[in-house]
């Protein structure tokens, strides 16, 4: 255009050039030079099945919770963290990009780098990066990274630096070639990043490295928007933090949009795979007219009728109250908990096992029930719910699957069905509702988006504290940052064994022990607060739009005011408190206090020892069924169905 300057190919966006220059926070005993320490743990016991997975993992099963700590500062029984090699050269480690894109993805690479940088030397380091993530590892198609080659990625999303391809590492082969890979770049350390998937494969790959004696100790890194990996030990996983506040700009925008056209209904689905985290945070952001959240549904044995007539109640109110828009936020596996069509999808899958890939040919496998729902649901939701399964977790392509599109058709029909029942019964017919449903899937815009200033900090941290935990020679564990809700310096790292959330499940059909997703705690603060609010919501607008991510200013420090807040702010503090009491008592029993003290000292840490002996008994006495819970349905086997008479 005549008279303004054209941009040269290679300059990039001014945000991010200013993202890229900009260095992420990290722990202060990252931020000095001394030296670090490793101190040792609990050994706690597996997440349920504990046998079975003991067994699974025999090698790898007992290690203690690991924490990262200042040398200077550590136990006398502490480990000092040397980072140079086992056999006198310089320490190397791989990185490979396995789960799905994450933001904040790119900082974890860097902060290997730079951790191994700065604690080993230029000359006494080597990264490596897999090309195309496990297929590079497969194949070792890999490249030395070095400052100039990270530098242009760091606070940038999604995993263009190296690629993905598939989060699956299963088979004899894989193992094998993994292990060749490994031997043939002379890798210390192996650090794996992803979701639940990529990091049960870091367990098993793990546990065959540690049997054939591999030198290459492997970690994982948590590294998903699902947030799927919550727990006590997890109390965010990169990326998700970023992706709620995408999502929730996003929201907001509709939102206001509805108030302000006053004629639709948006039929909003978020990713996030099976579990409602997502969905629940945006909810609890933005405050929607309704929200389904996966996990109370299958709590309440909702059927899908159920779930149809609770929108189409919602809909008639606010139509008889004048107001014919809203907004209803969807999860993404919600078809998994609704148990009729979670045993179709079952029943599917086995039928698939036993060779049938059209639906001509999986329809007259299926018991008569769900070929029946099947027939009944709309011809597209038919064609996709016959997609082929995931290979990473043999689950229904729940992206593909447009659930938002199925649950406003059928409001509609639910919705007509009454008005012409009331006509026919000869009485005065609800309002005409006005209905106008336009459905959305909020996916992929959130999954490489710039990260926000939380996921950068937290990306880098767990880059640092992952090579740390190689350096230390620690192998199948997740690296984990602590104490999040205050500030960066404060936070504290940590390994925790991976076989301590792992459990029994299927895969293709044969019992593996899996970290398992994540589900949304109907007891949690945060599903508290939406229970709360939610009644009210049906009717009064009280939406709330947060705008876009921010990157600069007093609204881009910390995590969004969501669930890591709500249920994890007192946690510094807390930890702190029992620092503060050991102190005193310490203080308190000296070498000359009194026979009294002693003895009353004594007997309040006794009892409390006990109690703790309790707690960790009944933890390790945890039984539960072993698939997860949204799978527990009765349901015919591969065997039961291919000698049934169809």
């Amino acid at each position: 255009i005549a008279g303004l300057p054209m941009p040269a190919e290679e300059d990039v966006a001014p945000l991010t050039a200013c993202r890229v220059a900009s260095r992420p926070s990290l722990p202060a005993l990252f931020e000095q030079a001394g030296e670090l320490a490793l101190v040792s743990g609990a050994r706690p016991c597996a997440m349920a099945d504990e046998l079975f997975v003991a067994n699974q993992l025999p090698c790898t099963y007992g290690a203690p919770r690991l924490e990262i700590v200042d040398a200077a500062a550590a136990a006398a029984d502490s480990k000092s963290i040397s980072f140079g090699s086992t056999d006198g050269k310089p320490i190397a480690i791989g990185v490979v990009f396995c789960g799905r894109q994450c933001p904040g993805a790119h900082n974890v690479a860097a902060g290997v780098l730079d951790c191994l940088t700065k604690r080993a030397g230029v000359a006494g380091a080597k990264v490596y990066g897999f090309i195309d993530g496990t297929r590079g590892l497969f194949s070792c198609k890999a490249k030395e990274l070095t400052p100039e080659d990270v530098a242009p990625f760091l606070n940038c999303g999604g995993m263009a630096m190296l690629g993905r391809s598939a989060d699956v590492i299963r088979t004899e082969q894989h193992f094998s070639q993994a292990e060749a890979t490994c031997a043939k770049l002379g890798l210390d350390g192996l650090v794996l990043i992803g979701g639940p998937v990529t990091n049960s494969d870091t367990a098993v790959l793990a546990e065959h490295f540690a049997k054939r004696g591999a030198k290459t100790r492997v970690v994982g890194v948590p590294a998903t928007i699902d947030g799927d990996l919550y727990s006590n030990a997890v109390e965010a996983s990169i990326g998700f933090d970023t992706a709620c506040r995408v999502y929730s700009s996003l929201v907001g925008n509709l939102a206001t949009d509805a108030a302000s056209a006053r004629k639709y209904f948006y039929f909003v689905r978020i990713m996030g795979r099976s579990p409602s985290h997502i969905t629940l945070e945006c909810a609890n952001l933005t405050q929607p007219n309704m929200a389904l959240i996966g996990e109370e549904l299958e709590a309440r044995r909702m059927t899908l009728a159920e779930i149809v007539a609770e929108i189409a109640d919602m809909v008639a109110e606010r139509a008889a109250n004048g107001k014919h828009y809203g907004v209803v936020l969807i999860p993404e596996g919600l078809l998994e908990y609704v148990p009729q069509v979670n045993a179709l999808l079952k029943e599917i899958a086995a039928a698939r096992r036993l060779g049938a890939s059209t639906q001509d040919k999986i329809t007259p496998m299926l018991t008569p029930y769900s070929a029946a729902l099947l027939e009944s649901m709309p011809g597209f939701i038919q064609e996709q719910l016959m997609l082929e399964q995931q290979a990473s977790d043999d689950k229904a392509q729940l992206s593909q699957i447009e659930t938002e599109r199925l649950l406003a058709e059928l409001v509609r029909l639910e919705l007509d069905r009454r008005r012409t029942a009331a006509k026919e019964a000869g009485l005065q017919p609800p309002p005409d509702p006005k209905f106008s449903p336009i459905c959305f899937y909020l996916g992929y815009q959130a999954r490489s988006s710039m990260p926000s200033h939380f996921d950068a900090d937290l990306g880098y941290a767990l880059g640092h504290t992952a090579a740390a935990l190689v350096a230390a020679g620690a192998t199948a564990y997740m690296a984990t940052a602590h104490c999040l809700a205050g500030p960066t310096s404060e936070w504290r790292v940590c390994g925790v064994p991976l076989y301590s959330m792992m459990a029994a499940d299927r895969r293709a059909g044969q019992a593996v022990a899996v970290v398992r997703p994540a589900q949304v705690s109907l007891h949690s603060a945060a599903f508290s607060r939406w229970v709360f609010i939610r009644e009210r919501l049906k009717l009064v607008d009280h939406y709330c739009n947060p705008g876009p991510l921010q990157l600069c200013g007093p609204l881009a420090a910390g995590p969004s005011p969501g669930r890591l807040l709500a249920e994890h702010a007192a946690r510094g503090d807390s930890l702190a408190e029992v620092q503060e009491i050991l102190s005193e008592i310490s203080s308190v029993c000296w070498a000359g206090c009194s026979g009294d003290t002693l003895r009353m000292v004594l007997a309040s840490m006794r009892a409390l020892r006990e109690n703790m002996g309790v707690l960790a008994e009944r933890d390790s006495l945890a039984v539960t069924d072993p698939f997860a819970s949204h799978a527990r349905m009765t349901q015919l086997s591969s065997e039961q169905m291919a000698t049934r008479d169809n």
